[in-house]
């Protein structure tokens, strides 16, 4: 899949053959993450995190689903089956840079391995280009192998390691076309 082409509408047919339905995140969609969250293995959270979470606060989830779409953008995708959340990607702008941004990533357990993190993160630099951002960036647990594999599959580079945390980037400018990954066995 290529940064610049996309599932067309608001479906995705990811590898597996399961649909999900991707649209932006709205303030209403707090219960919606919060659910969401709760399916997460603690290692999935931590993952996230980068450091244990059993809960999230209703002041986190006013900050995860009151966007502006413009410096802060999120993008979910939820089961067409069930409309339970499966995966949410976001950007938040540098306020010192305002063409790069910080992305993450959180998927569902369950919904690992199918192509649906690749899919919000080429979603989400096609919203982050129309808003001027070049460039990614991203923060994340040095164990976080799903997460490596993803960027460095969309063309991602690693900018530095150190204290268990490996950092990326991510050039929105240089849209690549890369190989499919491999089906999760």
């Amino acid at each position: 899949m290529s940064l610049s082409t996309v599932s067309p509408g608001p479906t995705a047919v990811l590898r597996d053959g399961s649909v999900v339905l991707v649209r932006p995140v709205q303030p209403a969609d707090a219960e919606l993450l919060a659910e969401g969250f709760e399916r997460l293995s603690p290692e999935s959270r931590r993952l996230r995190f980068l450091t244990a979470k059993d809960a999230l606060r209703p002041a986190e989830l006013r900050y995860l689903t009151d966007v502006d779409h413009h410096d802060h953008e999120a993008i979910g995708a939820l089961d067409l089956a069930t409309r339970e959340g499966a995966g949410i990607a976001r950007y938040i702008r540098d306020g010192k840079d305002p063409r790069t941004a910080e992305i993450a990533v959180t998927i569902v357990d369950g919904w690992q391995g199918r192509g649906l993190g690749t899919e919000l993160v080429a979603r989400l630099a096609e919203r982050a280009r129309a808003e001027g951002i070049e460039r990614f960036v991203a923060l994340t647990a040095g164990g976080n192998v799903a997460m490596g594999l993803l960027l460095r599959h969309m063309g991602g580079t690693v900018l530095a390691r150190e204290f268990g945390t490996v950092e990326y980037e991510l050039d929105l400018t240089e849209v690549t076309e890369p190989e499919p990954l491999p089906q999760a066995s």
